[in-house]
């Protein structure tokens, strides 16, 4: 009986087949975390949306906002944070709610993870950044393009969980200018 599983155990644990897990935030400022593995499915799903939407930087801005969206619903389901609401009034009584914080941490984790796994050709994972506007604080999650260099803010703290993340340059960002179509069509 024993030996039968010697095969399945050495599959699992070769190079390549581990496949990344997140510590995912909640309850403003990360006060609450929980372990999120994905399922294989779940995995391929994320590599096919990826791989299928690569012909420039732009069409994969587009897919990194779907598969973040897709990582939120998967994690909020695993998590209990599938009732987040964007921003951080309009669901400050729910239980399990994120801010901007818990958003920009797990947003960062999903994009390492999808670096991590080599699924981004046309962008790199940045630092985490904030800006300060009239004494308050809002952090994002970052991507540069690998041939231009130019930084892009990916913010999902303004939508509901599951809903795909703002897109925009990081100096339009900073100044809090509205959120571009050209980066954010839907």
């Amino acid at each position: 009986m024993k030996t039968a599983f010697l095969p399945l155990l050495f599959f699992i644990s070769l190079p390549g087949y581990a496949e990344p897990y997140f510590i995912h935030c909640y309850d403003f400022g990360c006060k609450s975390t929980k372990e999120i593995r994905y399922e294989r499915g779940q995995w391929e799903s994320l590599r096919q949306l990826l791989k299928t939407q690569q012909s420039n930087p732009d069409q994969e801005k587009q897919a990194i906002r779907k598969a973040i969206a897709r990582m939120e619903e998967y994690s909020g389901q695993i998590a209990g944070t599938s009732v987040d609401k964007g921003g951080n009034y309009p669901g400050y009584d729910i239980v399990k709610q994120l801010d901007c914080i818990d958003e920009s941490t797990n947003t960062y984790q999903y994009l390492s993870a999808l670096q991590e796994l080599k699924l981004l050709k046309w962008h790199r994972v940045e630092p985490k950044q904030r800006r300060i506007v009239w004494f308050i604080t809002h952090w994002t999650a970052v991507i540069s393009e690998t041939a231009s260099g130019q930084i892009f803010a990916v913010d999902s703290w303004y939508r509901d969980n599951g809903e795909p993340p703002y897109i925009q340059p990081i100096e339009d960002w900073r100044k809090k200018k509205p959120f571009p179509d050209q980066y954010n069509p839907d």
